[in-house]
């Protein structure tokens, strides 16, 4: 809804709350579609503003909502005008050798990301219904996880020098990818054999292509080691815990968060608590439990207070969250509340 004087008013707008006099008296009930009596009534009892239904309040899921809002509209027009600058830099440097300037890549990062910064949507709800041209898929991934670096580093405690080098291993960390074809990297199925060899050697090509360059080691032992596993199960060298670049750890779990809940064109973004499912059911033991379990706290937090809604079509809030099995939050619906994690049968299928 949005707050607006009542002189700006004009007919066919619709009240998004009831509007009271002084006395705490009703003159006009939410839902009704303002006329020039209706106005004139409002400025007779000396109401100032009041607050209109906007597009996003027609809509039903929260994604929904967050794709025909205002803040979207301004962040799309702010993400393509950097993504273009990002895109011309990056091919110029695989292409043609020619280095990009870090503090242009900080920059993009700025002039999208700021604008947030007053915003109640986040990067993460930004970014979940953003869509880019398939084409320019690999442009995208990066550029989206070197925001997502920038919205979590202080999740992780990371001060602002070590901030700068995340977004940068965002930026750069599946660069090795470019060397690869286009039917490999856009394969929606399963890879042969043949192919995975081909794909698992992207880490070793990125390194290969910034090895030289004059930019932090942090950077390139990220790009190199993003795919290791702390339990030894990653590639390229297999490497255990304490032997992984501690940024590569973080880049590794941002990743997979950013490919998840991007928009692909065999499927849609997955709902953030599916997500964090699979992150719970397939993650401990791979990630660094640290930044693991840091990351999946600090993202549940942000839909704590919002409403969602179960496979059986309840509505229900989210009230409190379970910290054994985070994905199953304590639920308030109508008429009683809901553990998650007790009723099994029931999950959470969208945000409303």
């Amino acid at each position: 809804m949005e707050t607006i004087p009542v002189m700006a008013l004009k007919p066919g707008l619709e009240l998004g709350e009831d509007v009271k006099d002084h006395k705490g008296n009703v003159i006009l009930r939410k839902n009704t579609v303002l006329d020039k009596h209706f106005i004139e009534k409002l400025q007779v009892n000396n109401i100032s503003v009041v607050s209109i239904m906007e597009a996003e309040d027609y809509v039903s899921t929260y994604f929904e909502k967050i794709k025909i809002s205002k803040t979207f509209s301004e962040f799309e027009k702010l993400y393509f005008a950097n993504f273009t600058a990002y895109k011309v830099a990056l091919e110029s440097f695989i292409y043609k050798k020619v280095p990009m300037n870090n503090d242009d890549l900080l920059n993009i990062i700025r002039n999208i990301s700021e604008p947030l910064d007053k915003s109640k949507h986040t990067m993460l709800d930004m970014l979940s219904v953003l869509r880019t041209d398939d084409k320019d898929f690999l442009f995208a991934h990066g550029l989206n996880v070197a925001l997502i670096c920038n919205y979590t580093a202080k999740w992780f405690g990371l001060d602002d020098e070590e901030t700068k080098i995340l977004i940068l291993s965002g930026f750069y960390y599946d660069i090795g990818k470019f060397k690869l074809s286009d039917e490999i990297i856009r394969k929606p199925g399963k890879l042969t054999p043949e192919e995975l060899v081909l794909m698992k050697s992207h880490p070793a090509l990125g390194y290969s292509l910034i090895q030289n360059l004059n930019i932090d080691m942090n950077i390139k032992l990220a790009t190199l080691m993003h795919h290791e596993k702390v339990d030894g199960s990653g590639y390229p060298q297999g490497l255990v815990d304490s032997r992984i670049n501690k940024f590569a750890k973080i880049i590794s779990i941002l990743d997979s968060y950013e490919a998840m809940t991007s928009y692909r064109s065999y499927r849609l973004p997955l709902c953030p608590f599916k997500v964090i499912d699979i992150f719970e059911k397939d993650g401990l033991g791979k990630y660094d439990t640290d930044f693991y379990l840091t990351f999946l706290k600090r993202m549940v937090d942000e839909y704590i207070g919002k409403e969602v809604m179960l496979n059986d079509g309840t509505t229900c809030t989210v009230v409190l969250i379970n910290q054994q099995n985070l994905s199953r939050p304590m639920v308030q619906a109508p008429d009683k509340y809901i553990d998650l994690s007790k009723e099994k049968h029931l999950y959470i299928q969208t945000l409303i």
